[in-house]
């Protein structure tokens, strides 16, 4: 385990969750305090360096925050700017621009900026040594939802790629994708996302299915780019031979009433399907470890997939696509997973009936690409790899 930047401050910014630091932070029950803009991969790296003995400074923004909020803990101060409305009009300049002087103010020995955005755009605007992370693909993102919101982020993508002096991403999927389209000349590290060690350590139950499996989508936003509408034709074209079988629909734009449900009812092809929609990291959870039997990942292109990984990690196969981004390298190639080419619904339905069929391939499947997982995307990885990158930073400035 890499840990020799003892007594150093470590300031990561990006996108964060308030919540997952209120065991450190130990505020008052009545406290009220900025949500925060989720960030999950931000959010593991920081528990696990500050579980390592580091100092820690959180910069990030939330729509709630007029003026700055800042929270202290033992090792651990949060600082909320404001979030404005329609920010991308602005390219975030106001945003970046508060956690640039918030920076400066605190000086840091390093930052790791997350994403090639604003995050990244602040962190390049000091002198302090730092990282940045890309955690997309912004031109492969843009094709796929074509908006000003995203042409906003594309150019500020341009911009900050453009300047960084040091970059990683979480597959080589991104890191292809900005050397070839962003220009980027410089070596690029490969650092994928992690799960904490109590992912590896849960009580998955054994679930009876007597060849009628429970299927699980986790897609945020009904859009092309997630793909919704191939995974509920071929859960259709399954439940023909599997008609007790069961799809659980879970994200934004996937709960009742709303688009998923809408575009289903149309083609009168909802039958078996629970739409959940948003819920709760907890009791999404708790239903994939006690219900789900197989996740079906349709989405066009991802740049890693915290939700494959989440679904291996209990004990749950992975179905996605074999061009989709850095899914591909998430699943090693299609050795942790099935890979089909998601753009027809018939492959997948084909890959949903060889695992309701073929049970022992499943479960070796199973076996397989947790110990995939586990040594390859655990916290402990992860974290040591960004510390070496820390240090040979420092050294060289």
């Amino acid at each position: 385990m890499v840990n020799s930047l003892s007594n150093l401050t470590i300031a990561l910014v990006g996108p964060i969750e308030t919540k997952e630091f209120l065991d450190i932070l130990q505020l008052p029950e009545n406290h009220t305090y900025p949500k925060g803009l989720g960030g999950s991969p931000v959010n593991l790296l920081a528990k696990e360096l500050h579980a390592r003995g580091y100092n820690l400074l959180l910069c990030s923004v939330d729509p709630s925050v007029e003026e700055e909020v800042c929270l202290q803990g033992d090792r651990l101060k949060i600082r909320f700017g404001p979030y404005g409305k329609r920010p991308a009009r602005s390219f975030f300049t106001k945003e970046s621009k508060w956690m640039t002087s918030i920076l400066l103010e605190e000086k840091p020995d390093i930052i790791h900026a997350h994403w090639t955005y604003e995050f990244a755009l602040a962190a390049e605007a000091t002198n302090i040594p730092y990282l940045i992370t890309a955690h997309d693909a912004p031109l492969n993102i843009l094709k796929l939802n074509f908006i000003p919101f995203r042409i906003a982020r594309t150019l500020m993508a341009y911009v900050a790629v453009w300047k960084a002096k040091h970059l990683s991403t979480v597959s080589p999927y991104v890191a292809d994708h900005l050397k070839k389209y962003l220009f980027y000349r410089k070596p690029i590290l490969v650092i994928p996302n992690g799960l904490p060690d109590s992912a590896f350590n849960r009580n998955t139950p054994i679930k009876q299915d007597a060849g009628h499996l429970t299927f699980a989508t986790i897609l945020v936003g009904w859009s092309g780019r997630k793909n919704g509408e191939a995974a509920i034709k071929a859960f259709n074209i399954y439940q023909q031979t599997y008609p007790n079988s069961r799809l659980l629909m879970f994200g934004d734009g996937h709960g009742v009433g709303e688009a998923a449900e809408q575009w289903s009812k149309k083609l009168n092809i909802d039958q078996g399907i629970s739409f959940i929609g948003q819920t709760s990291y907890k009791d999404l959870m708790t239903t994939l470890n006690n219900k789900i039997n197989i996740l079906i990942h349709p989405a066009l292109e991802e740049s890693f997939s915290m939700v494959a990984i989440e679904a291996i990690s209990l004990g749950i196969p992975v179905i996605g696509g074999m061009n989709s981004g850095g899914l591909p390298w998430t699943l090693n190639s299609g050795k942790a997973g099935v890979l089909v080419d998601v753009t027809k619904p018939q492959e997948i339905a084909d890959a949903m009936q060889e695992l309701t069929t073929n049970i022992i391939q499943r479960g070796e499947l199973i076996k397989t690409a947790f110990k995939h997982v586990k040594e390859n995307f655990h916290i402990n990885v992860v974290t040591d790899a960004y510390i070496a990158a820390y240090n040979d930073i420092l050294k060289k400035h």
